[in-house]
């Protein structure tokens, strides 16, 4: 069993990359490699294979499993994929669950919608989305014509502590102007005569067929997944999609999501009244995590996923009603 290569590390232990984080879910697993910010299914044995070789030395597994077909795939796939690595020592420190790098801001992600009403109180609304401290932010609009609106708002927003923005409005000619914002990461453009996508200057354009009313639909898709060192680390501590994150409707009501019944404030309030009022309320489901959540603590995406479910109380905790289903791993 084994490449010339493990036969030549036989004398060192077998590690595991601490960056490669490995999530057993119901029916299949998934290692998330947080360097990469990439994310590899693996069936759940595999997982026991990687828990039972982990800091032993090659040639004990390889006296061990010598003629198990099964466990010479696993492990040439786990060396093919750069998980592991054969080092002198035994052990290496894990990753901490403890959230590094946490941001001292009152809300980090927010989309607005930019009605006639929010665009006649532009200075309130960029004032407040200033002082939250908000670093991404996406902003909709549904006018056939909104170049002027457009810059505008980049415009008072040039002095925002915002590093991710993105937008969507109706198909339309984009302004060159837009494109010397350099904050802007990407645009999506609905009502498109056909479905494409364009990356220029730094900015991706996604053309959509559909209309604006599926752009916020709060459905999971394997696009809003967020694999990194600090997603995980917020994922281990509290609800990854919802955790300092907002929806701000035409009126400006701050919300948990689109279909969000319930309005914790008001974006033109005083920032005073929504930072100790409305954040106090949003943040009561922040600490819900997927661990404790069903169907999400069985699911392989619940250190990644960044679909904005709002956590409803059951007889045993709580439950979300996604349209992934991690117990056949299939979409509904």
């Amino acid at each position: 069993m084994g490449s010339i290569y493990i036969q030549n590390n036989k004398d060192k232990y077998i590690n595991f990359f601490s960056c490669c984080i490995l999530v057993k879910g119901f029916e299949r697993s998934a290692i998330y490699d947080i360097q990469r910010e990439t994310i590899e299914f693996i069936p759940n044995t595999l997982i026991d294979f990687v828990e039972d070789i982990r800091g032993r030395k090659v040639s004990d597994v390889l006296e061990e499993y010598n003629g198990h077909k099964i466990a010479k795939e696993y492990l040439h796939f786990l060396e093919k994929k750069e998980f592991i690595f054969y080092s002198s020592n035994a052990s290496f420190p894990e990753l901490s669950d403890i959230s590094t790098n946490e941001d001292t801001s009152d809300i980090l992600f927010t989309t607005v919608i930019v009605s006639d009403h929010m665009y006649a109180n532009l200075d309130t609304v960029a004032k407040n989305i200033q002082q939250l401290g908000i670093k991404r932010l996406h902003l909709h609009f549904d006018s056939d014509d909104c170049m002027e609106r457009v810059l505008q708002i980049l415009s008072s927003l040039e002095y925002s502590r915002v590093i991710n923005l993105s937008l969507s409005m109706p198909h339309q000619k984009i302004h060159k102007k837009v494109y010397d914002h350099k904050r802007i990461t990407s645009i999506t453009l609905f009502n498109a005569p056909r479905k494409k996508t364009v990356k220029s200057d730094d900015i991706i354009r996604n053309y959509v067929t559909c209309n604006d009313s599926k752009l916020f639909l709060t459905r999971f898709n394997l696009y809003d997944l967020a694999i990194s060192i600090n997603a995980y680390n917020v994922a281990k501590n509290y609800n990854l999609a919802l955790f300092k994150t907002i929806f701000i409707d035409g009126n400006g009501n701050i919300k948990y999501n689109v279909s969000d019944k319930n309005s914790y404030g008001n974006i033109l309030d005083d920032f005073e009244k929504i930072k100790t009022d409305t954040v106090k309320k949003l943040s009561k489901l922040w600490n819900i995590k997927r661990d404790n959540i069903e169907p999400c603590n069985v699911c392989e995406f619940r250190y990644c996923c960044t679909t904005t479910f709002v956590p409803e109380k059951s007889k045993n905790g709580y439950t979300v009603n996604c349209n992934y289903n991690p117990y056949t791993t299939e979409f509904n």
